[in-house]
């Protein structure tokens, strides 16, 4: 594992003076963060602003590659760092036009790239569209795309393919990519026996679990609220009524679209949300977005999983903290 800064115009590798390093990646929730920590010696202080490259082996096996943006030292001497990757630079705002029945995510985050001069990887084909032309004046680019990643999922939930076509929006050691999740599984295995030392497990429906879906919308020709719903009777005897409601000022969807979406919404939200976290050794593959297959049997996993957040720590050993998405 090497780590190495540009700083004035110098390439310093630095490994060994580092204390600590890890290094964070989320899914869909921002730019990864690489964090460090060394001794200064009155010889390298490091810049916001310099170049930061974390490699396994060498430059063609790469873990990050990014950008100093908070430099900190206390008495001890101790300096900190922060580096983001390019989708930091994705929370930009500026007047975003969407194209109905043209863009989708790939375009619009090629759109990005260029107007915010990063670079960019491979993008795959989308099926999903925009319905409508709309203007967004007051996001970041960033959750624009959020935004469509989550239309997309929503929108392409059949009883054929219940999973939906999700994709993840990742900076892939200084290229930006998109990529369906369904691509992102490892051949790995983490739980009992198997790379893991310890877990925690929660089930919940505190948080974004819904059984009933209420949309309302203005009916232009009556001047008039309407509203649709949908609703799981079986949840709703089991846990009480829980209600998520939303109102639609898009005028050119008609009520039954609006049925479709609020039985999409129900289909999404109204299943308890299970939370499994693992410790385990690093291994270099695993970021957010990826799928593992986790066997831990004290909480009868069995299954494949996909990584909602993950932090490498590399010092003194390679380990990694999980968070996974287990339905």
């Amino acid at each position: 594992m090497q780590l190495c800064v540009e700083n004035n115009g110098k390439i310093w590798e630095i490994s060994e003076l580092c204390l600590e390093i890890s290094w964070k990646d989320e899914l869909n929730n921002g730019a990864s963060v690489l964090e460090f920590a060394y001794l200064y010696e009155s010889e390298l202080m490091i810049q916001n602003g310099d170049v930061v490259r974390l490699t396994n082996t060498s430059e063609t096996d790469g873990i990050f590659f990014g950008v100093v943006f908070k430099v900190s030292m206390g008495e001890d001497r101790k300096v900190k760092v922060k580096a983001y990757d390019q989708l930091r630079y994705g929370k930009a705002k500026d007047i975003i036009t969407l194209k109905g029945g043209q863009d989708d995510i790939c375009t619009v985050t090629q759109n990005m790239c260029k107007f915010l001069n990063l670079k960019s990887g491979t993008m795959p084909a989308v099926a999903y569209k925009v319905p409508s032309d709309k203007v967004k004046y007051q996001d970041t680019w960033i959750d624009v795309i959020y935004g469509l990643i989550s239309d997309t999922l929503l929108n392409t939930k059949t009883a054929e393919k219940p999973q939906g076509d999700w994709y993840r929006l990742a900076d892939v050691y200084g290229e930006v990519k998109l990529d369906s999740l369904w691509d992102l599984q490892l051949p790995l295995v983490l739980g009992d026996s198997s790379l893991a030392y310890g877990y925690s497990w929660e089930k919940s429906i505190d948080d974004n679990f819904y059984n009933i879906v209420k949309l309302s919308w203005m009916d232009e020709g009556s001047g008039k609220a309407q509203t649709t719903q949908a609703s799981a009777q079986e949840s709703v005897n089991r846990y009480g009524n829980l209600q998520y409601y939303e109102h639609v000022s898009d005028k050119s969807t008609d009520s039954a679209k609006l049925q479709e979406k609020a039985k999409k919404l129900l289909q999404l939200y109204n299943h308890e949300k299970e939370t499994i976290k693992l410790s385990c050794l690093g291994d270099h593959s695993v970021r957010a977005g990826c799928s593992i297959y986790g066997s831990v049997a004290d909480i009868e996993l069995n299954r494949r999983v996909i990584v909602k957040s993950v932090t490498h720590k590399y010092l003194p050993v390679h380990t990694m903290e999980l968070e996974v998405i287990a339905n």
